[in-house]
Formats: C-alpha cells, structure tokens, sequence
C-alpha cells in the first residue's frame, strides 16, 4: 500500500539521520535530529512492521482461512529466522548502530499466535503491553543494577545481539528482553499496535484522519506529560545528583534518550517521554506519533502518489535499505578506510538522496529489494504454494 511504504520510507530517513547525525551537542543540549527523530524514528519502522504484518495476513478482511493462515505463518517465520541470521552478520560490521533487526526478527516470530485476531483484540493486546511492560522492566532493570558490573561482560546495557552470544543463550535472553536496545518487555507493544492499525480499513479516507488526528493529539498529550514531570519536578536533580553530570546534560539526555544516564530508579520514571526509555507514556507518545505519520501519509498518497514514489519506493525495500547504509557506516567510521573523511551532514545527504533514487528506480522496474526477494522466496518455497 502506497501510503504504509511512503511512512515507512519516512521511518528509514529518520533512522539514517540519527545514526548520522548526534542527537546531543558538545554541551549536552538535544540536536535537531534528537528532538525529531530519536527514538520515534525506530518505534515508526516497528509499528509499521505490525501493519505490513498484518496487511500480509489478510489486512482488515473478516474471515482468514485456516490454510491460508497456516501458509502464512510459514512465510512469516522463514522470513523471521532470515531477518535474525541477517542481524546477527551485520552486527560484525563497525556501523555504531543499534541494530534492531534480531528483536525485530523475535517480535515476527512473537506475533505468529496472533495472527488471526482482529483489530480490538490487537489493539487490547497493545494496551495490555504497555501497560505491563514497562512495570517488568523497570524493576527488572533496577533489580540488575547491582549485579549488572560483577557481569565477565559488563558493557551488557545496550547491546546488539552479535553471532558470538550464540554461545552464551542466557546472556543473550537477557539482552533480548531487557538489557538491549530494543527490548522485549517493551518493543512488542509497538508492533502489536501497528497489527491492530493494519486490521483497520486503510483505503478509507476516515481511517487516514482518525489516526492522523488521534495519533497528533495522543502524542501531543504524552509529550506534554512527559515535558512537566522533567520540568516541574525534582527527577532531573536527582538524577543529575547520582550521574554526577550537569542538570543541563541530564535535560539533553531526557530529550534526546542518548543512553548516557544510568538506570532510572525515581518512580516518575513511568511519566517520562524520554526516547528508547520505554516508560508508559513515552510508549503512547510513539505510538501516536506513528499513527499520525501513517494516517498523513495515506492522505497525501492519493493526490500526491507520483511525487511520494522515490518515498515509498524505498520503504517498499526496508530491509535492503537497512542492511546498505549499516555496511556505508562501517565504511565511515574511524576504522573505515573508504568515506571517513565526510562529514556527518554531507554522509546523510549521500544517503538521503541514494535511498530515495533507489527507491524511485524500484517503482519504475516494479521489483522487489534484493534482501526483500530472496527472503520472499525462501518463505514461498518452505511453505509451498500459496492457498
């Protein structure tokens, strides 16, 4: 659907941009990219997922077939494994990104129960998640921070799952649930969202306005809340008490979610909006914010449809696009010998304008991404042909 692939177009710019750009300054204030596109970004792409999920599951039709179903849960957790293997490899690259594509690949294998559910139990199942979620997780979190430094890998916070903790399942349970960077307890809550969204009828014109103006005005309210308990509470002293950084630092840091600030104790942890925090609010917060984009999106598609192509065309291709500019970053690192001497701004410009030429020659050849085809194909052939 032109309009889910032109926001997910949008999620993969955003994404690019803060693995580029710094979402903090030397001094510690919030960067433009911080304040636009941190952490959203990511939660965008993860709730898309869940619509293009379920868009593949037979989108918002009433009746599923149990052969059909069958067949697609097949395809589904063939491309899983594929996406987890293809994490795992480029997690050896030396990008400085927070590969999310192995809990991406877990949350599609987590979603395959599900998949015959309607838009009210999605939608209940989200709520369910972030409403619990984050209680699990903060006090798991905090229940680790005593045990986290006696660890033989102490670096374990905000980590991406590499092939070398294959060796080592426990550890890498813990990282996939709540040490990492996208975590378990969390994250799913994104992708059963962006499930419930793809139930829903997206050629209809009041679907695109009801998410865009439900989604503005839920992320708006979120982010307000979160803005007034950093405010006009004491959370940012304490906080700024036990880091031992700036009360300014620890601001930039709540804005931008740059993972510089130790674990949250403080209870009002749950009313912060804070980027990859994954508290109550900031969940809803982008949660909303996805659900407008997609909604503006699906508007704009129809009179605009040729002018979104190179967009769209490239979020029709997430993976190859992912997985491409992860292999140009390891090439522009200091340990990369080939584009190291670009700066952050004119890297994100060669991407910006590579990603959309891609995609507007992929529209024009009406071909699948080369990651997209092969794991497409791989899935057809375990699960036979189609019902």
């Amino acid at each position: 659907m032109w309009g889910v692939d032109a926001a997910r177009g949008l999620a993969l710019l955003g994404m690019m941009t803060v693995h580029v750009i710094p979402t903090t300054d030397f001094s510690g204030e919030a960067t433009w990219a911080g304040l636009l596109f941190s952490g959203r970004s990511a939660a965008l792409f993860a709730v898309l997922a869940g619509v293009g999920l379920a868009l593949l599951t037979g989108g918002s039709a009433d009746e599923r077939s149990s052969d059909r179903l069958n067949w697609d849960r097949k395809v589904v957790a063939v491309r899983a494994v594929l996406i987890i293997l293809i994490g795992l490899v480029l997690s050896l690259l030396s990008s400085g990104v927070a590969i999310i594509l192995v809990h991406y690949g877990v949350m599609f294998v987590l979603a395959l129960p599900f998949l015959r559910l309607g838009a009210r139990s999605l939608a209940a199942l989200a709520a369910a998640w972030v409403a619990i979620g984050p209680l699990l997780y903060w006090y798991w979190q905090n229940a680790l921070r005593e045990t986290l430094a006696p660890l033989d890998h102490p670096a374990r916070l905000w980590s991406s799952p590499s092939p070398l903790d294959l060796t080592d399942p426990a550890l890498l349970g813990m990282d996939l649930l709540v040490t990492g960077y996208y975590p378990l307890l969390i994250w799913p809550a994104y992708f059963f969202a962006g499930m419930a969204i793809g139930r829903l009828n997206l050629k209809s014109v009041t679907t695109a306005v009801w998410l865009t103006v439900a989604g503005a005005a839920t992320a708006w309210v979120m982010l307000l809340i979160g803005r007034l308990t950093m405010w006009q509470s004491d959370i940012v002293v304490n906080m700024a008490a036990v880091s031992g950084y700036s009360q300014d630092r620890v601001r930039g840091a709540l804005t931008a979610g740059d993972h510089v600030l130790p674990l949250v104790t403080d209870p009002r942890w749950f009313l912060l909006s804070t980027p990859h925090q994954g508290t109550p609010v900031e969940l809803l917060h982008s949660i909303g914010v996805a659900s407008a984009v997609l909604g503006l999106c699906l508007l704009l598609a129809r009179p605009f449809k040729l002018l979104l192509s190179p967009l769209a065309g490239a979020g029709s291709m997430p993976l190859s696009l992912y997985a491409g500019h992860l292999v140009i970053l390891h090439l522009w690192r200091p340990d990369g010998a080939v584009l190291n001497d670009l700066s952050a701004e004119t890297l994100l410009l060669i991407l910006v304008v590579a990603a959309l030429a891609l995609g507007l020659l992929k529209t024009a050849l009406g071909l699948r991404g080369p990651l997209e085809a092969a794991t497409y194909a791989a899935g057809t052939a375990v699960a036979g042909p189609r019902p």
